[in-house]
């Protein structure tokens, strides 16, 4: 803990959770869509690639009518290329995964992130959890343990990869952002973590020959409510970690997976199993389990306990 106290007023503490609301939302969502776009005939690669690309431009148009310059201060360069990798895995992985396993279970693995960011600060900082985030990271983690023992013989396993390295990738880049971009503009982030993923993505669909437009209606318009849900829903994220810290800001995406569940149920008539239920609830239990425990500590000391973490 850096010691600095940092004091936040109730209507930029309020900003701040309904942004990161809208984003879980948002990007829960995105991922059932996700799922019908590749039924539609599209590919993983091509829903990461046009995202990213979307973004490029909506976020420079946005800078502009902002005031906000694109242009990077010194230093800079090298946080945001570090940042942009990771970033570009975050939106390939976590919708992809939706092409071989399904939604539920997708969305449920990529939120494996919240426990790790709490777990990387500590790092970072050199201070323990304590006894209770401990126990509800472990009851996090314990829940995943339940969800993919029972049925990872019969789960394809690129869908299980691809979403676990998507929230770990989701976790560094969080952590790294609110330490390393200091001074920026969240349309400054995004924007440049956009325009490094699409040159990845772009590579990499061009190295697999992986590009395909949708084949179906339903594809087509699946694959632009992806695009469009998830540009519109990062730069909020990057907003409520300015106003609240990355802790609180990724607790409150505990909406994330529960949003995507319920769009799966409605689209897809995908029903949970009795151990993937059970693991969600132990998954969604630590993570709400950490929540409280930091808005506790927040009360108790009259101040942010992430104040370290957060974009100034």
């Amino acid at each position: 803990m850096s010691g600095r106290v940092v004091d936040r007023s109730p209507s930029q503490w309020a900003s701040g959770v309904l942004f990161a609301v809208l984003c879980s939302v948002g990007l829960g969502l995105a991922v059932a869509f996700g799922r019908l776009a590749f039924d539609g005939g599209t590919t993983p690669l091509t829903v990461g690639l046009c995202r990213a690309a979307f973004s490029v431009v909506v976020m420079a148009l946005l800078c502009r009518l902002a005031g906000v310059s694109l242009r990077l201060p010194r230093g800079f360069l090298l946080q945001m290329l570090f940042a942009g990798v990771l970033f570009s895995h975050m939106a390939f992985g976590n919708v992809g995964a939706t092409k071989y396993i399904p939604v539920s279970l997708a969305a449920l693995l990529f939120f494996v992130y919240p426990p790790l960011v709490a777990l990387l600060n500590g790092a970072v900082d050199r201070r323990r959890p304590g006894a209770v985030k401990m126990a509800a990271m472990l009851t996090a983690f314990a829940g995943l343990a339940v969800m993919l023992g029972v049925d990872l013989d019969r789960l394809d396993l690129r869908g299980v990869a691809l979403g676990l390295t998507s929230g770990l990738a989701c976790a560094i880049n969080i952590v790294w952002v609110s330490r390393r971009a200091r001074g920026l503009h969240p349309f400054q982030i995004v924007f440049y973590q956009s325009c490094v993923a699409t040159v990845v993505l772009g590579v990499l669909t061009v190295r697999f020959d992986a590009f395909a437009w949708p084949v179906l209606e339903s594809g087509w318009w699946a694959l632009g409510l992806v695009v469009a849900l998830q540009s519109a829903s990062i730069p909020l994220y990057y907003f409520s970690i300015q106003r609240i810290g990355t802790e609180p800001a990724a607790m409150l995406n505990n909406l994330q997976p529960v949003a995507s569940i319920v769009a799966a149920i409605v689209l897809f008539q995908e029903l949970l199993t009795t151990e993937t239920l059970a693991g969600a609830a132990m998954v969604l239990g630590g993570i709400l389990l950490m929540q409280w425990n930091d808005a506790r500590s927040r009360n108790r000391h009259g101040h942010d306990i992430d104040s370290r973490s957060r974009l100034p």
